[in-house]
């Protein structure tokens, strides 16, 4: 893929091919172009770097699943990026169906040569989905569970995720979202809570490496950060 390197992630103690990114300035440069350089929080390509928070949780799933590895259940990961976390819980839970959503399109090579590198690529479907629309209706309260790292970048996000989230999800679906608690971390904690039940809140530590986004903030002097991992119930809907 032009444009793009290839770095290797340790996961269940195996070296993991991801291509991500090769220069995330000459990538923005081009997107703004696409996008007549109107570039927003709202819409702005950071999947295509691999942020701290998709690797804590694939991690920290490897010992606290809340599912049986042999369940064939439906995943739906929101904001997908290059797909390492669809990736992820492909290998973990092999008679899953994964569907990875983004709302850029150009992510889509990403996912599909990363999920072909794992060997997962039958059960992994990249899907370009907008979180400001309504569920698609063959999703509609069909996914047993939902995921998302790292996706509350703008205020929108914040006010669209949680609706959409809860109308992807069956009666007793279960939500799991990490976040390295940046400033909007608060307000989306207390508009998930109106949404869905709060099951588990747990805090993982993070040790910042220098592949994907990590050359970037190793620069600014970053060398570790604690990740929140949260896992909601559905609510009843009557």
């Amino acid at each position: 893929m032009q444009g793009s390197k290839l770095i290797h992630i340790e996961f269940m103690n195996e070296l993991r091919p991801i291509r991500v990114v090769d220069s995330f300035d000459d990538f923005l440069d081009d997107f703004a172009t696409e996008v007549g350089g109107q570039l927003t929080d709202e819409r702005c390509p950071f999947g295509v770097l691999l942020w701290p928070s998709a690797r804590i949780v694939a991690r920290w799933l490897v010992q606290e699943a809340p599912w049986e590895r042999d369940v064939p259940l439906k995943i739906i990961e929101l904001g997908c990026g290059v797909g390492f976390l669809s990736c992820a819980l492909a290998t973990l839970f092999p008679n899953a169906e994964i569907i990875a959503c983004d709302y850029e399109a150009r992510l889509e090579p990403y996912v599909n040569v990363n999920a072909a590198a794992w060997g997962v690529s039958r059960r992994v479907e990249f899907r370009q989905v907008d979180w400001r629309q309504a569920v698609p209706q063959k999703w509609k309260h069909q996914a047993d569970w939902v995921l998302g790292a790292d996706v509350f970048y703008d205020d929108s996000h914040l006010k669209h995720l949680p609706p959409f989230a809860r109308d992807l999800l069956k009666a007793d679906g279960l939500l799991t979202l990490a976040d390295p608690k940046r400033f909007r971390f608060g307000t989306a904690l207390d508009i998930l809570k109106n949404h869905f039940t709060l099951r588990r809140w747990v805090e993982e530590d993070c040790d910042i490496e220098r592949e994907g986004i990590e050359d970037f903030m190793v620069s600014s002097g970053v060398l570790k950060q604690k990740v929140s991992i949260l896992e909601f119930a559905q609510r009843s809907r009557s």
